[in-house]
Order: structure tokens, then C-alpha cells, then sequence
């Protein structure tokens, strides 16, 4: 009978957690991800196999079976015939579309072979409007923004789409293009080297493709969230009893009924008090059958044990120190810190980004570049890593820190309201979750402001102890070049250009200073620069003198 109750049990945890362990994407192999480099002396797109990236939010299935395309995102897919597709942007504007060829891609200096699927886009022609009628013209992929978003309401317009998709039915020689009142048919060359290609790259905004035929799926099981459901229910058993196990199983079950995410993350703390539990239940029949004399020794260490463990925790401490170049002077007098993007991520091959060009192209930087970064953190840890490294870092030079979009939200993640906006995001598949989420994190991390200001403080005075000027550049996201930050951002910016400032530092908020040039070519994703937005961010920072 126990058995078959605790069989029950945790039949109604998998249950509680059919979110977490069981996951559902487009299948590899039918698109790649677009980036945005100069290629052949001109701005334009590559492209490779990496879709699922490590940052979030990614490409994902939206809830009708779409494909989802984050803001600042480009998929890249082949016009194969008797294929139709649905394009649909969040804005009141037309998707934006680019038809090309498949060309081969430089390898670049470092002549490294080239991984399969990395190529470049070929005689990109993008839709617009002219003489008076829906055509594919030639692509300018450095437009500002601004001006790609008035073709793009332009579109709209004169076409009358009221919200609807854009269709686009790949046929024998050529193109059938749909949207609202307009219609165009785009011939394609009957026989070609390379493979026609259609780009959608999302812009500031998601967007969404339906395809027919469907887009094939695969599903994941996570195995390892079973055992870990074993584990709590033998834990809660054997700690706090089988009626307790039952009970707290049966309560979660009929929650995530109604609030599958709430009841997810309630279930995380009843796993820690379960080994807990457990735990205390094992020390204690273990201390039980010791002598009498030796219990009260054994609890006095046990405690001094757990005590010194918490006093003396490993810190959260990053990788080590990255110089770019190795051979170099050594002197890490020009010094990037930061996070993913400092680290290079959403490149291609995650190279290229501030830090190499900064040691290839800046004099002063020449040789003497090196960077300290981590994925997901905040200043805090920032802070922290700095200040723990040798005085010589960054010592008599000049220390630029790149960020700020990070502690726009991840200081969300100490407050439960916040967390739990984070949370949905990341469990709920679709559009909205991330959507939502954005703002309560703002708003949590607008919260805690003065943790913020008081880790920013304690950074420059690091830096100031070296002899350094320190360089705050605040980033942006693709989002922000429709109508600025939100207002908890903007509060939190200023506050940080204020800190920054009472303390005789340099601020530099790159949306006010590059916000009129910035374009779609500027983001490979929802943060992070492509190799354009940091070419120009490099070209600042060395401008600015040590």
C-alpha cells in the first residue's frame, strides 16, 4: 500500500512538472540563423546552423505552430517549391522579407574552416514600394531603423494588410507574393549555382512564420526530472511522513490545474525541504545510536561545520582574466568588462566582437586588450570580479565597462514577483509570457536601485584605485529604436549616468549617441550587438582618451 501511495505521489509530481520535462521545437535542418557582418567590404548577412543558442529568448514553437523569431533575430530558410508561407510582425507594418542567393562565406584572417551551413546572402533585395506598386528592390542593410520602419509602414498602407499576414507561395520559376490588396510574382532563375534563400530578419519587434507544408517538430524528455521527483517524494517519506508527501503532492496536482507555472515553481521548495528533511532524519537515528558522551561533541561540530561552510562559501567568482591576444604586452592596460556581449556572444563563432577589435585596431589597445565577463551577471558581480583581481588590471589605463541592459532585469530575479515574470517567460512556450515579462522585471530591478548604484559605486572606486579612468557605455536593445526604453529603464539609466558622473567618470548612453544610425544590421538578437554595433562601439572607445 506505502508503495503504491508513493507511486501516486510521484505520478502527481510529473504531473505538476509536465512543463519543465517535456519540451517541444522546430526540428534542426530547416533553417539557419542570420548574422549581421561587413562581408566584401558591404554590410550584409551570413548565416550558419547555430539556432539554438544559449541566450534567451531564442527561436521557439509558438502556440498555432509557428516558428517564433525573437527581436533582433534573422532565420534564413530555402524557397523550395510547393511551399507557401504566413509572415506576420507585432507592429502595424509590413514583415520585413529579403530574397537572395547562397554564396560561400570568407573564413577571415584566422583562415579557420568552415563549419557546414555557414554562407553568406547573395544580391539581397528586400520589398518595398515602387512606382507606386509592391516590388523587390535592392537591400541597403545599413538604413537607420527609422527609415526601414516608414518603408515599412509604407507597405502597409498602400497595400491596406489590417493586420494580416504576408503570404509568399514558392511555385515552378518563381514567387507569389501576397499582402492585403497587393500582389506581386517575383520569377526566380530556373537554373542557378547557388540556392534562392528567403531572410526574415524580425527587427525590433517579434515575428512570426506559419509554413505549409508544416513545420516539422521534435520532442525532448528531460529523464533527469524524474529522478529528482523520486528523490523529494523518498525524501518527504522518509522526513516528514507518507501523509504528508501525499498531502503536499495532492495540493500541488490541483494547482498547476489552474496555475501550471506557480505550481512548478512551488515545487522546487518542497524539494529542498524533503532532503532536508531526509537529512536531519538520517543525522538524527545516526547521532541516536552513538554513546551518550560523544552526541553532544558530534551536534557542537556538525553545527561549527555548517557554520564555516556558510561564512566561507566558495565566492561567485568568473572565469579568469581573457587577454585577446596571446603574446601580447601583458600590461592589461586596456581593459573591457562586462558580460555576454564582452564575451563575444551571438557572433558567429562568438569572435569578433570589442575586445579583438579593440586589440587589432585601436593603437593605444594594441596588444594590451584583456576583458573579464560572465554570462546572466549583474554589476554586483561585476564588483566583485573586479576588485578580487590583480591591481595591474587595468591599472594606469582605462577601464570600460559595456552593459546595463543586464541590470535592467536580472535584479529582478531576488524579488518573487519578478522571478516569477522571468519564470513564465522561460517555462510558457509563446510570445506573450516574454513579453509581460520584460516589463515586471524592469520594475522589480527598478526596485533595487540602490543596490545597483551602491555595486557601481564600489566598482569605480576599484578602478579608481588603480589609476584608471573608468567608461560606462549603457547598451540598448533592438526594441528601444522604436520609442526609447521603458520608463522604469530610462529611471534606472539615469541614476546610473548619475553615479557615473558625481564620481568624475565618463557616461555614454549609446541609444541617445547612436540611436538616429542605429538599424536592423546593428543586433544578431534580443541584446546582444553584431559585429556592425560593436565595429562602432570599438571605434568610440578608442576616440576616447586614457
Amino acid at each position: 500500500m506505502k508503495v503504491l501511495v508513493l507511486a501516486l505521489c510521484c505520478a502527481a509530481d510529473v504531473f505538476v512538472l509536465r512543463i519543465i520535462w517535456s519540451r517541444t521545437d522546430i526540428a534542426g535542418g530547416q533553417f539557419r540563423r542570420g548574422y549581421f557582418e561587413e562581408l566584401a567590404g558591404e554590410v550584409g548577412l551570413a548565416m550558419d546552423s547555430a539556432v539554438r543558442p544559449d541566450t534567451l529568448p531564442r527561436f521557439l514553437l509558438t502556440e498555432d505552430g509557428d516558428l517564433g523569431i525573437p527581436p533582433g533575430m534573422t532565420a534564413v530558410m530555402p524557397l523550395v517549391q510547393r511551399q507557401s508561407y504566413e509572415l506576420s510582425s507585432d507592429a502595424m507594418r509590413a514583415p520585413y522579407v529579403l530574397i537572395g542567393s547562397e554564396g560561400p562565406v570568407a573564413t577571415g584572417a584566422g583562415d579557420r574552416r568552415i563549419p557546414s551551413g555557414e554562407a553568406r546572402l547573395l544580391g539581397a533585395r528586400t520589398l518595398s514600394l515602387q512606382d507606386g506598386r509592391l516590388a523587390f528592390v535592392e537591400w541597403n542593410a545599413t538604413r537607420p531603423w527609422r527609415d526601414d520602419a516608414a518603408r515599412l509602414t509604407a507597405v502597409d498602407q498602400m497595400c491596406g494588410s489590417d493586420g494580416g499576414p504576408l503570404t509568399i507561395n514558392v511555385v515552378e520559376g518563381g514567387l507569389h507574393v501576397g499582402f492585403g490588396r497587393c500582389s506581386l510574382v517575383e520569377p526566380l532563375p530556373s537554373a542557378s549555382a547557388s540556392l534562392p534563400l528567403l531572410a526574415v530578419p524580425a527587427g525590433p519587434e517579434w515575428a512570426t512564420i506559419a509554413r505549409l507544408p508544416n513545420w516539422k517538430v521534435e520532442s525532448a524528455i528531460l529523464w533527469p526530472v524524474f529522478a529528482v521527483v523520486i528523490l523529494k517524494e523518498v525524501g518527504m517519506w522518509m522526513g516528514l511522513g507518507l501523509a504528508s508527501a501525499a498531502a503536499v503532492a495532492a495540493v500541488l496536482a490541483c494547482a498547476s490545474l489552474f496555475a501550471p507555472v506557480e505550481a512548478a515553481l512551488a515545487w522546487a521548495p518542497t524539494l529542498i525541504i524533503a532532503v532536508a528533511a531526509a537529512v536531519f532524519r538520517i543525522l538524527a537515528m545516526a547521532l541516536w545510536i552513538l554513546p551518550r558522551w560523544v552526541r553532544v561533541p558530534a551536534v557542537l561540530a556538525l553545527v561549527a561545520l555548517v557554520a564555516w561552510a556558510v561564512a566561507n562559501g566558495t565566492p561567485h567568482y568568473p572565469q579568469k582574466i581573457m587577454r585577446t591576444r596571446q603574446g601580447g604586452s601583458q600590461s592589461d592596460s586596456c581593459v573591457v568588462v562586462g558580460y555576454s556581449t564582452v564575451k563575444g556572444e551571438a557572433l558567429r563563432g562568438d569572435r569578433g566582437g570589442i575586445r579583438w577589435l579593440l586589440d587589432e585596431t585601436c593603437p593605444r589597445c594594441r596588444g594590451k586588450t584583456a576583458a573579464l565577463f560572465a554570462s546572466g551577471e549583474t554589476l554586483a558581480w561585476l564588483r566583485d570580479a573586479f576588485c578580487a583581481s590583480a591591481p595591474s588590471f587595468g591599472g594606469e589605463g582605462q577601464v570600460t565597462f559595456l552593459g546595463g541592459t543586464n541590470d535592467d532585469f536580472l535584479w529582478a530575479l531576488s524579488s518573487p514577483m519578478g522571478a516569477l515574470a522571468m519564470a513564465r517567460a522561460f517555462i510558457q512556450p509563446g510570445l506573450g509570457p516574454w513579453q509581460h515579462g520584460y516589463e515586471a522585471a524592469a520594475a522589480a530591478s527598478l526596485a533595487r536601485i540602490d543596490e545597483q548604484v551602491s555595486a557601481l559605486e564600489g566598482l569605480m572606486r576599484c578602478a579608481h584605485s588603480r589609476r584608471a579612468q573608468f567608461l560606462f557605455l549603457h547598451d540598448f536593445t533592438p526594441s528601444d529604436m522604436i520609442a526609447g526604453r521603458l520608463p522604469d529603464r530610462t529611471a534606472m539609466l539615469a541614476r546610473r549616468r548619475a553615479t557615473v558622473e558625481s564620481m568624475g567618470n565618463t557616461f555614454v548612453d549609446l541609444l541617445e549617441r547612436f540611436g538616429t544610425d542605429a538599424g536592423i544590421a546593428w543586433f544578431n538578437d534580443s541584446v546582444h550587438l553584431s559585429l556592425i554595433g560593436h565595429r562602432r562601439v570599438a571605434e568610440l572607445v578608442c576616440g576616447e582618451s586614457p
